[in-house]
């Protein structure tokens, strides 16, 4: 299977998005230099990532990485996201509701700044997380 042939709104396994943009196959967050893409994961069954929609205007406001303390927006993928327009990286979407079932989102890139607020970490502690507001890519 090759990228072009994931279709919004379809199922696919982990194996199938590993295989098909040759990333990692955890964490919410994976980078492929290879394919130069970044594969998104919305997990919403773990309480402590928080991915928010807003549904009138299209925009998922994604939860940066970094499971326990203050997120950075010049770490590691969180960086990758940011600067995801000027360096013409592809960021890709799956949502997964359950496990193991990763539905295919579509392309999508920032819709506007990331921005910061303030919530729970895994261990319950309070800290700074960044959303990255996201919108479907039109082409």
């Amino acid at each position: 299977m090759q990228i072009a042939d994931f279709q919004v709104g379809q199922n696919y396994t982990n194996r199938e998005i590993v295989e098909a943009f040759k990333c990692g196959n955890m964490g919410g967050m994976r980078r492929s230099k290879q394919t130069n893409t970044l594969v998104l994961i919305a997990k919403y069954e773990q309480c402590y990532r928080s991915h928010d929609w807003d549904e009138k205007n299209g925009i998922l406001n994604y939860m940066g990485m970094g499971k326990t303390g203050d997120q950075r927006l010049d770490y590691a993928q969180n960086k990758t996201l940011a600067e995801s327009k000027q360096s013409g990286i592809g960021v890709y979407l799956f949502e997964c509701f359950e496990p193991g079932v990763y539905r295919y989102a579509g392309e999508v890139e920032l819709a506007g700044e990331p921005f910061m607020e303030v919530e729970a970490d895994k261990t319950g502690e309070m800290r700074e997380v960044i959303k990255f507001p996201l919108r479907r890519k039109i082409k």
